[in-house]
């Protein structure tokens, strides 16, 4: 498989580490529980790091005070799923955020105090007398990457332009009004993926392009193209949402408009939707609370009834030592479902964690998808088959992680997989990461192990990571390999590469970056070389 491993520097602003749990996915990324409370900002770069030794880019593409979405640049395998595993952010804390904190050097802290205080993008401004207003506040990203495989063993070439960019644009003439936007622009050439929407002609992606502003009471109004914050999976929407607070406890909300098409996210008015929904908080982090939102999501497809579903989000704790979260979509027989009738639990995801001391974490989890049997799904199938209605899987796993001397740290997983086409043996990962190389304070190393436990397949994996900051933290260095040993059948293989990697970072300004690397994959019937280069420039 190949992996795409990125870095991100920082500039004189500083670097900032923060740990967090991916609570649920999306089709294009993840959210994650820390938000604007731990420095995180909409359009943010950094990267991220998972346990077992595998560094992203990632970008914010949509942020509260303790919940943020996050798209990665880079294939992520999502086959064991990634609720519930922990990851750490690496990003630059930007200047104006240090100067709305009080803070009289960057340099001072590598963490986030709790007694910071942040003005939540919604708020209304507080004008200052004497002074003039603050409007049309503009911060984003704008970054060409170009990337080009060459494969010698199947003659599949092809070369992928994008150009990305994202951003907010706030307090529009004076007004409580903002704007978000996120997109991509792609072109593909060459022999390989010539079935891809993006093939000799260029396509546009619209993540995000969306204008809102508070109402009283903590309320809010979103219009445009918004993935809804509060329930992600109603998944995109082209319309209107609205929230308003009732009571101390208790906020109601509706959402209304269309999705957009499922294949290329074009607009479309073949699924016009209607969501309510309600949210109670109690409490308040690090002590004991609770968040839980429910809605109710109906839909149709064409002209006919398609969908109605009870969607659920849920977070509690009581402090370090116990965290629980949950995602859930239960979905109801309105479409004409032909092989799953009834009512069905299409999607569940629930993990705990638990951290006695700073040295010791537990977490343990379950989840379950299905395709829900509607008639926007099957419209999305190349060929009508029922076997792709099936009762889908359920995945039980367990893991901790344990600090141990000499800057070590030690994580493990095990996962049991129940599903009706196939049974999956236990699949089980041990990494370890030495952080501190010899006088290399911030330099660390990962070394990961796995067990290969697919159809007529068995052997063990591994992968083996560094991440080497260099130039006072405005150089990053990430070179990776990957290797297995497996079993197919009677014939045995010997320990082989699978690929090499290297990513390099490099700050040029407060402003602009340039990135790029390389990764050769090896093994049967491949041989193949990705290279890339980008440059960003953040405003």
């Amino acid at each position: 498989m190949v992996v795409l491993i990125w870095f991100v520097g920082s500039a004189s602003a500083g670097e900032v580490k923060v740990n967090a749990r991916i609570t649920h996915e999306v089709s294009d990324g993840f959210y994650i529980d820390k938000g604007t409370d731990e420095g995180l900002q909409q359009g943010l770069f950094g990267s991220l790091q998972f346990e077992d030794g595998r560094v992203f880019e990632f970008e914010v593409v949509q942020v509260t005070k303790q919940l943020a979405m996050l798209r990665i640049v880079g294939a992520v395998d999502k086959q064991n799923g990634l609720a519930g595993q922990a990851v750490r952010l690496v990003f630059e804390r930007d200047s104006q955020y240090l100067e709305n904190k009080g803070q009289d050097s960057p340099a001072k802290s590598s963490e986030i105090a709790d007694t910071d205080t942040f003005i939540p993008l919604l708020a209304p401004p507080e004008w200052t007398l004497g002074l003039p207003e603050t409007s049309n506040i503009f911060h984003g990203q704008m970054q060409i990457r170009q990337m080009l495989q060459t494969d010698h063993e199947n003659l599949q070439d092809y070369s992928v332009t994008h150009l990305s960019s994202s951003g907010s644009l706030d307090r529009i003439e004076g007004t409580d009004w903002s704007f978000e936007w996120s997109g991509n622009l792609a072109y593909r050439d060459g022999d390989a993926h010539r079935y891809h929407p993006d093939y000799q002609e260029p396509r546009l992606d619209l993540y995000m392009g969306s204008f809102q502003r508070p109402l009283a009471d903590d309320g809010f109004l979103r219009l445009g193209r918004f993935l809804p914050r509060e329930l992600p999976g109603i998944g995109y929407v082209d319309g209107i949402q609205s929230q308003i607070q009732h009571g101390e406890h208790l906020s109601l909300g509706t959402i209304a408009g269309f999705k957009p098409d499922r294949y290329d996210l074009d607009p479309s008015v073949d699924e016009p939707l209607f969501v309510g929904y309600a949210t109670y908080e109690a409490g308040k982090r690090p002590g004991p609370y609770y968040s839980g939102t429910a809605g109710i999501l109906g839909s149709l497809y064409k002209g006919q009834s398609d969908r109605l579903a009870l969607l659920f989000d849920q977070r509690a704790g009581v402090g370090p030592l116990f965290t629980l979260y949950s995602t859930a979509e239960v979905n109801f027989d309105v479409g004409g479902a032909q092989t799953q009738t009834g009512t069905r639990l299409t999607r569940l995801d629930v993990f705990a964690v638990s951290r006695p001391s700073s040295d010791l974490t537990f977490r343990a989890g379950l989840d379950h998808w299905e395709r829900p049997d509607n008639r926007a799904e099957r419209d999305l199938l190349i060929y009508e088959d029922d076997r792709f209605f099936d009762d889908g899987y359920w995945r039980y796993w367990v893991g901790s992680d344990q600090g141990l001397p000499w800057n070590l740290r030690l994580s493990e997983e095990v996962a049991f997989i129940d599903s009706d086409t196939y049974d999956y043996d236990p699949r089980w990962r041990i990494g370890l990461t030495r952080t501190g190389l010899f006088s290399w304070q911030d330099a660390s190393i990962t070394t990961t192990v796995y067990n290969v436990a697919v159809e007529e397949t068995d052997g063990y994996g591994g992968m083996l990571s560094a991440h080497l900051p260099l130039m006072n933290h405005k150089l990053f260095i990430q070179p990776m390999a990957g290797f297995q040993i497996v079993d197919e059948g009677p014939q045995s293989q010997d320990f082989e590469l699978t690929y090499l990697s290297m990513r390099i970072n490099g700050r040029l300004s407060t402003k602009w970056s340039l990135l790029g690397g390389f990764t050769h994959s090896y093994g049967d019937r491949v041989d193949s070389t990705l290279l890339d280069l980008g440059l960003r420039y953040r405003w």
